[in-house]
C-alpha cells in the first residue's frame, strides 16, 4: 500500500521540491529563502501561497483528481495538509496548536502537510 504513494511519476520532481522547501520554511523547519538575483526573501505567507498552489496543481495532476475516489482516512489527511497549511498562517487556534515548546508542533504539522501531498498525488 505504501508503494502507490511513493511513485509521484505523475508531476514534475520540481514541485514536489517547491512544495518541501515552501512548508519547511513555513513550519520553520528552514531559517532563510533567498532569491538573491531578485533580492528577495521568502515570507511565512508567501511560503503558504506556495505551497497551497504546489498542493493544487499537483492534485489536479494526479490520475485520481477526483476526492472521492480516494478512502475515507486518505481524503481526511488530504483534507488536513490544506487546512493546517492555510490555518497555521491565518488562524491563531491552529497556529497556537502547533507552537508547541520544542520542535514537536512544527515537525508535526510539516509531516502532516508533506503526507497529506503524497497522498493526494501518488494514488
Amino acid at each position: 500500500m505504501i508503494s502507490q504513494y511513493m511513485n509521484l511519476r505523475s508531476i514534475p520532481a520540481l514541485l514536489g521540491v517547491a512544495f518541501m522547501v515552501a512548508s519547511l520554511y513555513q513550519f520553520g523547519g528552514i531559517s532563510s529563502v533567498e532569491l538573491v538575483w531578485f533580492d528577495y526573501t521568502l515570507t511565512t505567507e508567501h511560503a503558504m501561497l506556495v505551497s497551497v498552489a504546489t498542493y493544487v496543481v499537483a492534485f489536479a495532476s494526479s490520475k485520481t483528481r477526483q476526492f472521492a475516489n480516494y478512502e475515507k482516512w486518505e481524503q481526511v489527511l488530504i483534507a488536513a495538509g490544506p487546512i493546517l497549511l492555510i490555518g497555521h498562517q491565518y488562524s491563531d487556534f491552529i497556529a497556537d496548536l502547533i507552537a508547541t515548546e520544542g520542535n514537536t508542533g512544527p515537525i508535526l504539522g510539516f509531516v502532516i502537510a508533506a503526507v497529506s501531498y503524497g497522498i493526494a498525488v501518488g494514488k
